[in-house]
């Protein structure tokens, strides 16, 4: 592992020999990329990506579809009034109903368990509408139902209902941080390229090192996407760093730096001070620079910070513990109260819906507890980060500026 690599060292010019191996890696990665695609981006390599794997993981495989980036047009149809009616047709369309299905595919067991035990052990009522004795009422004539008083369940569910809410608001106070601290990313790699549009020299070296610097605060961008998602986007950064290098922009003995770095967003934090001291600018104008890269450290270590700092296990398992035995029960409190209704069958749905409900809310609070696979961080990196530091860069911007500073070039 070149986990010693100083950015100095990497940052070599690049030589024409240097391009056709690129070239060559770049459409190796590119392919890479193409499967990962059509394994819906599992990550997982073809031998070993089953349909069993998929559906195992059906959680995980869902998570790129909830990376929203809302705009105009977003806004208006998220504020429409037809809300209600399309969430409540699509509920068993839902991602946390489908990630829920074996859980409700349990309460729903329990339940018809309760309504048959009850019945054949006690009474039930005819398709004739005749009540007949049940076929095993001989083995407890002495039980009038098997049941739970409603008591149990209103003395309970305060309790639960606090765990659930906590559990969640916990889990939107992460995804809040996450995000916010991406926001805080985006806004300071605008700013370094803004002030090297400003402080760098206006001569060709000058432009070359600016260049240079944009390169590395995109591959910064990218390199820390790539520590939050994992392995599996090991292919899109190295294809991302080797498009650099087919443009010229980076080395590929930097490429393979930084892909070889255990640390790959602070060695590409380092490369950005390499160009910052190769550029020579005026001290004050060096600490403004150093002072932005000082601030992406920082962001960098809290992204690092949320993302290995769970919510405290012990208090996810026992709302775990808790909510799951209060839906399993949840049918022998219902039964008793269903007895308007033919051999108490509305047990089954009442149930089911009801563990649904709060099965979800701590589903929600799970999937939103490690925010960045959720966040459209691809958007933040090409969009809000690559696009618009590619635009600031553009010396025909530069020379549409009113400055004297610029004029002349």
């Amino acid at each position: 592992m070149l986990t010693t690599f100083t950015a100095a060292a990497a940052l070599t010019p690049l030589t024409p020999p240097v391009r056709p191996l690129a070239t060559a890696r770049l459409a190796i990665t590119m392919q890479r990329n193409a499967d990962a695609a059509m394994q819906l981006g599992s990550g997982l390599d073809t031998d070993t990506f089953s349909m069993k794997d998929a559906q195992r993981s059906y959680g995980e495989l869902s998570r790129e579809y909830r990376r929203t980036v809302f705009m105009h047009d977003e806004w208006v149809k998220h504020r429409s009034s037809n809300r209600y009616s399309e969430n409540l047709i699509t509920l068993f369309q839902s991602g946390v109903t489908r990630q829920l299905l074996k859980q409700l595919t349990f309460v729903s067991f329990c339940s018809l368990f309760v309504i048959v035990m009850n019945g054949a052990i006690g009474e039930y009522t005819d398709l004739t509408g005749v009540v007949q004795t049940g076929p095993l009422h001989f083995l407890a004539p002495n039980i009038g139902s098997i049941s739970l008083p409603s008591l149990v369940f209103t003395l309970s569910e305060a309790a639960l209902a606090l765990l659930l809410v906590f559990r969640c608001n916990t889990g939107y106070a992460r995804w809040n941080e996450a995000r916010t601290l991406w926001g805080g990313v985006i806004n300071t790699c605008r700013n370094v390229v803004r002030q090297s549009n400003i402080y760098f020299p206006p001569t060709p070296e000058g432009d070359a090192l600016r260049t240079r610097l944009m390169a590395n605060t995109e591959a910064y961008a990218k390199s820390l996407r790539n520590f939050l998602r994992g392995p599996s986007d090991d292919s899109l950064l190295k294809g991302d760093l080797y498009a650099l290098v087919v443009a010229g922009k980076l080395s590929g003995r930097q490429a393979d730096a930084c892909m070889a770095a255990s640390n790959r967003p602070m060695f590409c934090l380092n490369a950005l001070s390499s160009v910052v001291r190769e550029a020579n600018l005026h001290p004050v104008d060096k600490s403004r620079l150093d002072t932005s890269i000082t601030k992406l450290v920082d962001l960098t270590g809290a992204c690092e910070r949320i993302f290995k700092s769970p919510v405290p296990l012990i208090y996810t398992r026992h709302s775990s513990r808790f909510l799951t035995l209060f839906c399993v029960l949840l049918p022998l409190g219902i039964w008793p109260v269903m007895a308007e209704y033919w051999n108490h069958w509305v047990t089954l749905p009442t149930s089911l819906i009801i563990a649904l409900f709060l099965f979800g809310v701590e589903e929600i609070g799970i999937q939103i507890e490690e925010p960045f696979s959720i966040l459209p961080i691809e958007a933040f990196c090409n969009g809000a980060i690559t696009a618009h530091m590619a635009e600031m860069n553009k010396l025909d911007n530069l020379r549409a500026v009113d400055s004297p500073i610029v004029a002349g070039r």
